[in-house]
């Protein structure tokens, strides 16, 4: 260990390290502070093996993982008992019940820190933070002792620091490089997104498109959606549905998934949907035909439902754009028709523009799709269509180390029982199944040795 130009803990190829209880765990105490640190087998010359000279902040009760990348490894918070000292090491990273966030830590910092506040004068701790603590690859977790809005992800510094992170939500990942928030998610069955459109300034009689988009890994996806608690779309393949609220209030909206496999996901979105009583301004509740509906090739038309517009005359006036598949545009100026005849005599999709204006001048639009077609117009197909159920008997009895009991051991596993270990809410582990290294206990050290058994199995 050394610090430039100010000296080293001693010369190379440094000091023997001491072994621990643990099989290839090794220690060393530290007889001062130093910025870098380089592991190696003590050979100088022939046959030397090393890491790269790599940085040391503030790691006291960290192991250096160099099973999968002898250059570089992975620290994290070691949880064994080790020679010296004789206690066991308590994790510098605290765990409570409050805000859990995730970093997605693309800067490859060593020891990403996350500092937290409500205010100047309530922080979860001072700065640079406190210490997260590694999930998987280049996933990071730091769970406060309460709820806190706002944060700071940085390397324990300044130096590449991210913004104030502000309204943050628990249970979100923060990715470094898009600087984006987003669900962060185990499951075989994953929800990458979820939106009502719109989501704000939604009236009586407004159609409100909901949408959400899953992967799963192990099965076929089917969606539902639902508005305080009343099904809007069942069960069935789409992932997308329409949703008109008829009544003023505030709705809470589910989006449900699952697959074929029998694994499911949820989240939920809060939405406000106010009257559209004497509305002075123009609002588009409907147009027909929907976005990406079907229309037959030939002569059709487009609809529209408007409310608002309660001024001067109380008049709305329409104006109609249309683009054909093959780029043609043709506009009908200002009429006060809320129909407008065309002829979609070219299969494909055409991108078709509604504006409505009021007589003050205020102006609504929407701009959607209508697929013409020469064929049948396609229907969605239904949950019973395309589930089918799995056809393995169900696992009855788990291998040591299958924390997540899918019936494989796999990173997932390490993973699992890492949030267990922080105790992340849903994430339940037996010592049956979770203490790999069989000392007992149940702690960091079985992460350790079940990524070890996954990197030496290749």
């Amino acid at each position: 260990m050394w610090t430039d130009d100010v000296g080293n803990n001693k010369a190379w190829p440094g000091v023997q390290m001491t072994a621990t209880s643990e099989s290839g765990v090794y220690s060393y105490t530290l007889t001062g502070d130093f910025a870098k640190i380089i592991f190696n087998n003590g050979n100088s010359g022939v046959g030397t093996s090393q890491t790269s000279d790599m940085a040391y902040s503030n790691y006291n009760g960290y192991i250096c993982d160099l099973t999968s990348n002898i250059s570089t490894g992975s620290w994290s918070v070691y949880g064994g008992d080790v020679t010296n000292p004789t206690t066991p090491i308590t994790p510098t990273t605290p765990s409570g019940d409050g805000t859990t966030v995730f970093l997605k830590n693309t800067a490859n910092w060593i020891q990403p820190r996350c500092y937290m506040w409500n205010s100047e004068t309530d922080k979860d701790s001072s700065w640079p933070g406190a210490n997260m603590t590694k999930v998987e690859g280049d996933v990071w977790v730091y769970t406060a002792s309460k709820t806190f809005a706002n944060c700071i992800f940085n390397p324990g510094g300044d130096d590449g620091k991210t913004a104030d992170l502000k309204n943050i939500k628990s249970g979100q990942i923060y990715d470094y490089s898009t600087g984006t928030w987003s669900d962060y998610d185990l499951s075989p069955l994953q929800i990458k997104s979820y939106s009502a459109d719109p989501g704000s300034s939604i009236y009586t009689g407004v159609e409100v498109t909901l949408s959400a988009t899953a992967v799963s890994s192990e099965g076929t996806v089917s969606y539902k959606f639902s508005a305080n608690g009343t099904t809007v779309r069942d069960w069935a393949a789409g992932n997308t549905a329409t949703w008109t609220p008829t009544t003023a209030g505030n709705y809470t909206l589910t989006f449900d998934v699952k697959d074929s496999a029998g694994n499911e996901n949820s989240r939920t979105l809060s939405v406000t949907v106010e009257s559209d009583a004497n509305v002075t301004s123009p609002i588009i509740k409907k147009v027909t035909p929907s976005d990406n509906g079907y229309v037959k090739t030939g002569t059709a038309k487009i609809n529209v439902t408007a409310a608002g517009g309660h001024t001067g005359t109380n008049l709305l006036f329409y104006k109609y754009e249309i683009k054909d598949p093959n780029g043609a545009s043709n506009t009908a100026y200002y009429t006060l028709s809320p129909e407008y005849s065309y002829q979609f005599n070219t299969e494909g999709d055409y991108k078709v523009t509604v504006h409505v204006q009021a007589s003050d001048n205020s102006e609504a639009t929407k701009t959607f799709t209508v697929k013409a077609t020469g064929g049948d117009i396609p229907t969605e197909p239904t949950t019973q269509q395309i589930v089918t159920q799995p056809t393995t008997s169900p696992i009855t009895e788990y291998e040591l180390g299958d924390v997540n009991k899918d019936g494989v051991i796999d990173i997932k596993d390490a993973t699992y029982l890492q949030l267990f270990l922080i105790e992340k809410d849903g994430y339940t582990v037996t010592k049956e199944l979770g203490d790999f290294n069989k000392d007992g206990k149940l702690n960091v050290s079985d992460v350790t040795a079940i990524r070890r058994f996954i990197a030496e199995r290749g």
